[in-house]
């Protein structure tokens, strides 16, 4: 019967799709972003405006996105977004970080052979190399709706950067920071190359560790026999010993043992470590025989332990503790930088003799022959053998330790004294701490951490002995000696900037030096700068750029792991060069870890490739899980959150969809109805709270609160409230009665709101929706250029106690209803007869226009005294019965009488 009043019915109608095919639709939508500028067409609107510029941390050119690539744009993104909608221009300029050893690398890789090619051919290479990979990479940034001009961006390579570069580092020359000396520093065998701290990544590793003895020679001191024990995590280094350092305020003993050979020995150890020692190597009886201070060892010699012939002596260093060990530091000044700086003190060479590659060089030819060429780690077994064969060694064991790597090739570096570049960073470190004080941060934990990393570093290792980068300027003498000043650096520069940096690979040195100084046999220098260097001046290198951006840029928004690096290095390089902050607000982000909060990698197999997430799931669905997460912690991410967040998009979708299908036709300009019923009031209220959380969530960057207010508006506020309730009368109702047009008037500014929450979380399917919108006469060749809609709707207090109320009395009745279900009095609300005793409190109600609608009941009447009662709550005794009466065929509600199978305003609706 009831069908054939289903035409009759308005049930809303729109093409916009329930299945969304994002992974179709989204290129579509991105190629016409692409095809109508829009990006650069909301910045001319914008003009004017009050600049913000979120600055871009340049990701590595090299091989495909990663989810955490992913992760980081979608929030700029968000942030660029909104900013654009909401008051201000911000541009948005991609960059990336195109020099360094992983694309050395990957060209040596493919069959190229790098020391045996020309310089200015393999930098080619690298440089084409390095383009393809931008290429690719932008063009999966653009898969994620990146809003941003793809064809404006700043590449670490490109000439103006590269001399932007170059005048930082001829500014610090200038003020007297950049040196170069020789210094145990991180150093790469496997790349060849020095690396500094941000470059170390920590793993287990398995050592041999050894304790060591030591004759004592030329002793007027302590006994003859007296032998001094040192310990080391590294005998390769024993090789290079020119020394034991011990602490001068620190009590030593002079102790007759018998060991676990029952072979009696004299040793020298500090007397706090006694006990330790004993339990250490197994003696089985220790005597005290002398005990002095440290200060009285100084100037005692003892024979190298490896090398009878060769006699140093004992030194005191205010390094050495009895924490560990034994009290006596060997000491190899090439390996390790107390050692370093003690042996310079007492003014000693500095002995290093290891190449580039790790392994020992003919420095060691005259002392032991059978070392030479060998790589330092095979050594160790070479040297524990012959200690062991000798008697001088007292144990051998293996200690499973934390031990620096590179981060790049993943394999063990070593400390190295080799000639390096530095910043010394003492005389501006108080600049740069008083801007670190000044900067914002989210987490707030992060200033602190900034802090301390920046307060512990005093020189900054700046050069990289590779090819692919941008070159150190110096020259040298016959006899190694540096030869620059303000002059011929100023001059070179000049002239590297007429010819590019290739020339300085190419061209002999008297074409970068000034007439002065051509003719004299000067040779360049063949380190280029550090890539933390080239990213670290990017800040700089933009302003130089472009005019209207001025440091310090409002927000950094990278990973938590560039505390060391580009938080680090970008601040350095800002103050140094002319003490301006790089930013005024820093943000960091955590690891994407899987579902069982495992790092993510290929060989786990538990990794997750963006693209094809995108072409799979969509972007937009990838951007709503970031929007809910708490970013600033590490972020889990695999196929149980994906189906909970495809979940959410699909209610945010639907809920989206049926608005669209009520709107299909409602035209504003003559539709759109100023007064409105109490609920309707009421709706637009929450719609407002719920704009303000949106709006502080953007504006404070708390995304997940955005995503949060978003559900909770969606699932509470529309869909088991307004959207229920409406539907008897946007349905049943007259296409242009006055109270459907009002509710659509409700319906438009929902869309609206949810359209400017959602625009910069999921752009794609808001750009759809924005096509699918009917209500508009004219309209915006994307949603994207709009600004957010101002919807201030205001309740008076009076107002808000009253619907407060309303809708407190609406739990209780929906509890009753729920009890009268589950006992099988009625079946659904509107077939429902609700009698309520209403408390004090709420008794005003009952003068609330059309409240059996809005509740979705067949009838609500107010009584002073309830006999029988469904259930109790707090507004009100409910008694719950079936509606006694007939059903309408249209519109299916219980009426006393029916006109034609119809209530009296299907009737009228119908015949009219």
């Amino acid at each position: 019967m009831a069908n054939k009043y289903k035409d009759t019915l308005l049930i809303g109608q729109t093409d916009f799709s329930m299945r969304a095919g994002l992974g179709t639709k989204e290129p579509e939508i991105e190629a016409d972003w692409a095809k109508n500028h829009i990006y650069e067409e909301k910045l001319k609107l914008n003009e004017g405006k009050p600049l913000f510029v979120l600055h871009d941390g340049p990701p590595y050119a090299n091989g495909n996105l990663h989810i955490g690539h992913a992760f980081n744009k979608s929030l700029k993104d968000f942030i660029v977004r909104w900013k654009n909608s909401y008051g201000y221009q911000s541009p948005y300029i991609m960059g990336w970080d195109t020099h360094g050893l992983p694309i050395e690398n990957a060209v040596t890789k493919s069959g190229v052979n790098r020391k045996g090619m020309d310089p200015v051919e393999f930098r080619d290479l690298c440089k084409e190399y390095a383009l393809k990979q931008v290429a690719n990479q932008s063009e999966q940034f653009r898969r994620f709706g990146i809003f941003t001009d793809y064809s404006v961006v700043y590449l670490t390579l490109q000439k103006e950067y590269e001399m932007s570069e170059l005048r930082s580092f001829e500014s610090m020359f200038n003020k007297g920071l950049i040196y170069k000396d020789l210094k145990p520093i991180y150093w790469s065998p496997s790349s060849e190359s020095a690396l500094a701290e941000s470059e170390i990544e920590y793993q287990d590793v398995k050592s041999p560790t050894i304790y060591v003895a030591c004759n004592l020679v030329d002793n007027d001191v302590l006994p003859k026999d007296t032998q001094a024990i040192i310990w080391t995590t590294t005998p390769w280094t024993l090789p290079a010993n020119q020394a034991i350092a011990v602490g001068p305020r620190m009590e030593y003993s002079v102790i007759d043992v018998l060991d676990k050979n029952d072979e009696k020995h004299q040793y020298l150890v500090a007397t706090n470590l006694v006990d330790k020692l004993a339990q250490e190597l197994e003696w089985k009886e220790v005597k005290p025989v002398k005990v002095v201070k440290g200060s009285d060892l100084e100037g005692i010699k003892y024979q190298h332990p490896l090398y009878k012939d060769k006699i140093s002596q004992i030194y005191c260093g205010d390094h050495v503790t009895d924490e560990a060990g034994t009290g006596l530091v060997h000491t190899a000044s090439g390996f390790g930088e107390d050692d370093y700086n003690l042996i310079k003190k007492v003014g000693l060479p500095v002995f290093a003799p290891l190449d580039d590659q790790g392994k020992f060089t003919t420095e060691m030819k005259d002392l032991d022959p059978q070392l030479v060429g060998m790589f330092y780690d095979d050594a160790n077994k070479v040297v524990t053998k012959r200690l062991e064969d000798n008697k001088h060694l007292l144990k051998l064991k293996f200690l499973t330790h934390s031990y620096p790597h590179d981060w790049r090739t993943k394999k063990p570096v070593i400390y190295r004294a080799t000639l390096q570049w530095f910043i010394n960073l003492r005389p501006v470190k108080k600049d740069i701490l008083d801007h670190v004080d000044e900067i914002s941060t989210n987490p707030k934990w992060a200033k602190q951490r900034l802090y301390d990393v920046l307060e512990d570093r005093t020189d900054w290792l700046i050069s990289r002995q590779r090819l692919w980068g941008v070159p150190i300027v110096g020259f040298y003498d016959k006899d190694k000696n540096l030869v620059l000043n303000s002059e011929i650096l100023k001059y070179a520069i000049d002239k590297i900037d007429e010819l590019g940096t290739n020339a300085w690979f190419s061209e002999p040195a008297d074409t970068f030096l000034p007439d002065n100084y051509k003719n004299k046999g000067l040779a360049k220098e063949k380190d280029i700068l550090d890539v933390w260097f080239d990213s670290g001046s990017s800040a700089i290198a933009l302003e130089e750029r472009f005019a209207n951006l001025k440091r310090p840029f409002d927000i950094y928004l990278e990973g938590n792991d560039q505390y060391r690096g580009w938080f680090n290095s970008s601040m350095i390089n800002s103050v140094v060069y002319d003490n301006k902050s790089p930013y005024k607000t820093l943000i960091s982000h955590g690891m994407t870890l899987d579902e069982k909060g495992h790092k993510m990698s290929k060989s786990l197999g538990n990794g997750v490739d963006p693209i094809q997430f995108a072409n799979t799931n969509g972007s937009d669905v990838f951007r709503l899980w970031a929007s809910s997460t708490d970013y600033t912690d590490d972020q889990k991410f695999g196929p149980n959150i994906v189906k909970q967040i495809s979940e959410t998009y699909r209610k945010i979708r639907n809920t989206i969809r049926f608005i669209l299908g009520n709107l299909d036709d409602f035209k504003v300009n003559e539709n759109y109805q100023n007064t409105l019923t109490g609920v309707d009031k009421f709706a637009l209220f929450q719609l407002s709270q719920f704009k303000d959380k949106v709006i502080k969530g953007y504006e404070t960057y708390k995304f997940n609160e955005v995503y949060q207010a978003v559900v909770n508006y969606v699932t509470i506020d529309l869909s088991s409230f307004y959207l229920d309730f409406i539907k008897d009368i946007i349905y049943v109702d007259a296409k242009n009665s006055l109270r459907r047009r009002q509710v659509q008037t409700v319906l438009y500014e929902i869309l609206w709101a949810l359209i400017d929450a959602l625009r910069p979380i999921l752009p794609h399917t808001i750009e759809e929706v924005y096509t699918y919108l009917n209500t508009e006469e004219t309209k915006a060749k994307s949603v994207h250029l709009l600004d957010v809609r101002e919807q201030n709707f205001d309740l008076s207090a009076e107002d808000l106690e009253i619907w407060t109320n309303v809708m407190e009395l609406r739990n209780d009745i929906n509890k009753a209803l729920e009890i009268a279900r589950e006992n099988k009095v009625i079946n659904k609300g509107f077939e429902a007869s609700v009698e309520v005793e209403a408390k004090s409190q709420y008794e005003d109600l009952e003068k609330i226009p059309n409240l059996a609608t809005i509740f979705i009941l067949g009838e609500i009447k107010f009584v002073e005294t309830l006999s029988n009662v469904t259930f109790e709550g707090k507004t009100a005794k409910i008694n719950v019965r079936p509606k006694q009466g007939e059903k309408c065929e249209r519109c299916w509600g219980i009426f006393d009488n029916l006109h034609d199978e119809l209530c009296a305003r299907c009737y009228e609706v119908v015949n009219n």
